[in-house]
């Protein structure tokens, strides 16, 4: 499904005066058996009394749980909650490097540093989200659970979300990068993480899961690969949503897509 419709822009400051909370937790991964780090934005009037649906926010290949923030997502949330244009949640902008060595390797393109954002799907689903649900009043269930990412964490959000359809119910891809299908790039050659006929939605919850994509018209880094996606998901006959808009591989491209996915995650 393309939309050309979809509203681009948003209000860059608060609508009034009441603020997210930040807060910071440090998780154990018996993945990485080392322990790791997320932030978690809590919205305005949080309380322990209520139960909140929750979004897993992935970043780039080159930056970790904090890069999110140049987006100031707190603010976008916060005034579309208030213009009752989006459902009160908690966001966790995560680490998506599973690795022992979570910092950001010299060498961003090697095969080691893909690999450990892969397994970020095991530290996700088996380490951090028990965490959190332990430790915050969160939904449990796929209809009050979603994953988005920009770039790297846009394959990897796609890989997630769509190998793991039992647990999550909403899938965003912000300028994805290469990697579920073959390809070479930067001199890597990966044979793909699903493969064409593995980029779809199971049959068991093609009807009832959300699947963006949103590609930046003026992208030379991931270049056409989202629109290849896109494609390929059509030809499996997976509905979904796409949409081009201005920009390139930066924040003008992944805030506007984080304020059309928000407004379409966690609806009754």
């Amino acid at each position: 499904m393309v939309n050309d419709d979809m509203p681009m822009k948003y209000n860059a400051s608060f609508l009034s005066g009441a603020s997210a909370q930040w807060r910071e937790i440090r998780y154990f991964s018996s993945v990485t058996r080392t322990y790791r780090r997320a932030n978690v934005i809590l919205p305005c009037g949080y309380t322990t009394k209520k139960y909140y649906p929750v979004l897993y926010l992935l970043h780039g290949i080159g930056g970790d749980e904090n890069e999110w923030k140049a987006a100031n997502p707190e603010v976008i949330s916060a005034n579309l909650v208030q213009e009752k244009k989006a459902s009160e949640m908690i966001i966790v902008l995560v680490n998506a490097r599973a690795g022992k060595d979570a910092h950001v390797p010299e060498n961003l393109f090697s095969i080691e540093h893909f690999r450990a954002f892969d397994a970020f799907r095991e530290d996700l689903t088996e380490c951090l989200m028990p965490y959190m649900e332990a430790h915050f009043p969160i939904l449990k269930g796929r209809e009050y659970t979603a994953i988005a990412g920009l770039s790297m964490g846009g394959r990897e959000s796609l890989y997630i979300g769509l190998t793991k359809t039992d647990l999550f119910g909403y899938i965003g891809a912000f300028s994805p990068a290469y990697g579920l299908i073959p390809y070479t790039n930067h001199g890597i050659t990966e044979n793909g993480l699903l493969g064409e006929a593995g980029l779809r939605l199971s049959r068991e919850h093609e009807q009832d899961t959300l699947v963006m994509i949103v590609h930046g018209t003026a992208d030379t880094v991931v270049w056409d690969q989202p629109i290849h996606y896109h494609e390929i998901l059509e030809r499996n006959g997976t509905d979904h949503m796409f949409y081009l808009t201005e920009g390139g591989h930066d924040f003008t491209v992944w805030s506007n897509a984080l304020y059309v996915f928000l407004q379409n995650i966690f609806k009754e």
